[in-house]
């Protein structure tokens, strides 16, 4: 289907989309891998943590690195199953992008650029290549990497989304869970309502925290301030899913007292105010009111629906901070993830991110720790990783900006994303280790409106198929 080049690049990114890769699934992806090695007699290594290895020979000039995951999230009514369904790919005006899903192009663009060098016959020297799993849940697989499988001194990670643009740096980041408990008291009120809220454009909780886009469960909350606390019941409240991912959905389901309509026409009000202050941001932002049938689960006790909402609606989230210091436009945010009430409890995700320790730590701890306690949460945070600090100095830096200058006439940008990268925790693993981000262009990752400009990809082969010429001494 995908008949456009480098041919084999496509080739191997046609059969990756075929292979369900949730993140934690990486098992059928590492086996492609390794079977594609041994078709072309590479020497493959897995650590412990499931992580890949194909050597280049004894001593690699460099190293490629990508991960095996990606992000699977889908438009409500879309029918896939991540498990066991292929992405269904589709060109679209000089784009490839998925069928109302995650492309997976993040990085599975990546896992087929460097399965293309390591298994080429071209003149580029000996390349290691290693692939990771569990990226896209907390950056899990380069954390429990076995340092050995890092054999090169200079790292190329294919992770980047803008296309001559080199990455040299990357903020931090963790996540914290907020377990808020939930009582359920007897049902008043008969008439039972659910309201959603949908078509937010979401995107990447990192790249993307800039842009303004609302987040769904916030304007759920939001939304349903509007109404008098004795007019309703919650019995279910959900939305968002991935960590990393900006909601695009969020809904809650409520017995309500009285007449159905009345209570649609309050949402209805608010909702209109909402969609002004996000005219030009979300377009597509939806608001659903329907009847259901029957009664469901004992609602939420006063007090609960109270808490749960208020936390909603206190927690920080979007940009805390902007950076100069970095050339970053974002230092410091934070994304309220998720939201699910599971049995006796609600709990939310946040996923904070910031180019110092110093301010990630406040924002976790004496806030959103601070926030979640006083409301009566149970507050966890998970280990964060850690920023990575550029180097503008470096060798390899130097190398790269000279093969695009000499490629495409112009000095490429650099700069330092707030996106989380593996290179952070890699550079700690390895100290001294030279690397730079770069890729093809992938916008809208995390998110169904993911997609794959099919040009940049055949540049940014050129590219790296110079640079690696050019780090291994046979640069023309």
């Amino acid at each position: 289907m995908l008949n456009f080049k480098p041919e084999k690049v496509w080739s191997y990114f046609e059969r990756i989309s075929e292979i369900p890769r949730c993140s934690g699934n990486e098992e059928d992806i590492r086996n492609y891998i390794i079977g594609v090695a041994d078709e072309s007699d590479l020497e493959t290594r897995v650590d412990e943590a499931g992580n890949v290895l194909l050597k280049g020979g004894d001593r690699p000039n460099v190293v490629l690195q990508a991960h095996m995951d990606m992000v699977c999230e889908k438009n409500s009514g879309v029918d896939h199953d991540f498990e066991i369904d292929p992405i269904q790919l589709k060109e679209e005006d000089g784009w490839i992008t998925a069928e109302g899903t995650t492309l997976g192009a993040d990085n599975g663009i990546g896992i087929a650029i460097a399965l293309a060098v390591a298994t080429g016959d071209r003149e580029v020297g000996p390349v290691d290549c290693l692939f990771t799993v569990d990226e896209e849940r907390g950056l899990n697989g380069a954390s429990n990497l076995d340092p050995e499988l890092i054999r090169g001194d200079r790292l190329i990670n294919l992770d980047s989304e803008e296309f001559g643009v080199f990455t040299i740096g990357c903020a931090g980041g963790g996540k914290t869970t907020i377990e808020l408990p939930i009582d359920r008291a007897s049902s008043g009120y008969e008439n039972k309502v659910k309201v959603s809220i949908h078509g937010l454009i979401g995107g990447h909780s990192g790249g993307d925290i800039d842009k303004g886009r609302a987040n769904a469960i916030k304007l759920l909350a939001r939304a349903l301030e509007s109404l008098d606390s004795s007019s309703f019941q919650l019995t279910e409240l959900s939305g968002g899913d991935k960590h990393n991912a900006i909601p695009r959905e969020a809904s809650a389901v409520m017995l309500v007292e009285g007449d159905y309509s009345s209570v649609k026409n309050i949402l209805a009000e608010k909702f209109s105010v909402l969609q002004t202050e996000y005219e030009e941001i979300e377009p597509g932002m939806t608001l659903e009111v329907e009847k259901l049938p029957g009664v469901g689960e004992d609602p939420f006790s006063g007090g609960a629906t109270r808490a749960l909402l208020n936390l909603i609606r206190a927690l920080p989230n979007g940009v805390m901070a902007y950076d100069k210091r970095l050339e970053s436009t974002v230092e410091t945010s934070t994304n309220l993830a998720s939201v699910r009430v599971q049995g006796g409890s609600a709990k939310l995700l946040m996923s904070s991110r910031s180019s110092r320790e110093s301010k990630l730590e406040n924002l976790r701890k004496n806030r959103i720790e601070v926030i979640g306690e006083s409301l009566g949460g149970k507050v966890k945070h998970n280990d964060a990783y850690p920023a990575w600090q550029p180097d503008r100095e470096s060798r390899l830096l130097e190398e790269s900006k000279k093969v695009f200058q000499d490629l495409y006439g112009e000095s490429p940008e650099v700069k330092v994303i707030h996106g989380g990268l593996e290179t952070g925790i890699i550079g700690e693993k390895k100290q001294g280790i030279e690397m730079i981000a770069a890729g093809p262009d992938v916008e809208s990752p995390h998110s169904p409106e993911e997609r794959l400009n099919i040009d940049s990809v055949e540049k940014f082969w050129n590219l790296l198929l110079g640079l690696l010429r050019e780090l291994s001494g046979r640069g023309t």
